[in-house]
């Protein structure tokens, strides 16, 4: 039984709308799930400020009356494939926090987002809505870009089976990340990178060649990984080690195994570590050219 039951899309315009509701659609019909879909309006008024806006009730009605005119329009299309498709406009002068309300607000899921991509950059996201959508939430959240997915695509799961701490979120990556593939009838495949620095230098003494102490490595790699897929009864095509830091290895892979689509882990930070870029997560949103699903921490009860 799927864990999604209420799926979560936010759309901005026409150019972002067609791939976004396709896919949250072709989701929905593997799952049964109820599907929102969440427009966040605030500015265009070049004219008032930002208090003006707020103290006129009528203007501010007919703004929120004019999104949603426009938000049925994105959404005409969807609603013949989904009669039941819910809508709702919300006015927040921040994206993410509209977002994050309206999930809340149904109980998503799943959160899913359109990927911001600027002009000169590449795929890379860097809006602070996109970074704070996906440092707040308590959902997966799935950036989506314009190429849709095949009919049996490559889930790439990213996990990182050496630091204790990540245990209980790389089962969750690893559950989510099977549970894409099943609803998407396509093959998981597992990566898991290992840069080469202390402590593993110090054990090359031990051992007779850089080539063993690769194999060494990558053995451990493989006994954690199956330890950790067995128990929590999940099957995968095949695992990759691969030596290198965690961002160019899954760039790497994501274009030699053809993956449509990156499962990566996040988690929420505070103070200055909330503010600074750096994650390895945030990292691979800049290189990667598909989509990508981002976990969050499960949670302490």
């Amino acid at each position: 039984m799927s864990s999604i039951r209420n799926i979560l899309v936010s759309v901005n315009d026409a150019a972002d709308a067609p791939y976004t509701l396709e896919k949250a659609l072709r989701l929905a019909a593997a799952t049964g799930a109820r599907v929102h879909v969440v427009r966040v309006v605030y500015e265009g008024i070049a004219d008032l400020s930002a208090a003006a806006i707020d103290a006129s009730l009528d203007l501010k009605s007919s703004l929120l009356q004019a999104a949603e005119t426009y938000l049925e329009e994105l959404v005409e299309r969807a609603r013949h494939q989904l009669p039941a498709l819910e809508t709702v406009t919300l006015w927040n002068p921040r994206a993410w926090e509209g977002i994050l309300h309206a999930a809340e607000r149904v109980e998503a899921d799943l959160i899913l987002k359109g990927a911001t991509v600027q002009e000169g950059f590449g795929s890379a996201i860097r809006t602070p809505d996109d970074w704070n959508l996906l440092r707040h939430a308590s959902v997966p959240v799935l950036l989506v870009k314009p190429d849709a997915w095949l009919t049996e695509p490559v889930v790439l799961c990213a996990l990182d089976v050496f630091d204790d701490s990540h245990r209980a979120l790389n089962a969750s990556i690893l559950g989510r990340a099977r549970e894409f593939a099943d609803l998407l009838g396509g093959e998981l495949d597992i990566a898991v990178a290992y840069p080469l620095f202390e402590p593993w230098i110090g054990e090359l003494g031990a051992l007779k060649s850089y080539d063993d102490l690769r194999r060494s490595i990558e053995g451990e790699i493989r006994e954690r990984v199956i330890a950790l897929a067995d128990g929590a009864g999940i099957r995968y095509r095949r695992l990759i080690a691969d030596e290198g830091h965690a961002v160019q290895v899954i760039g790497r892979l994501v274009e030699e195994d053809e993956a449509q689509l990156v499962v990566i882990g996040t988690h929420a930070r505070a103070g200055i570590q909330g503010v600074l870029l750096g994650n390895t997560s945030e990292r691979v949103l800049h290189v990667v050219p598909v989509d990508v699903a981002t976990i969050p921490s499960p949670r302490s009860a």
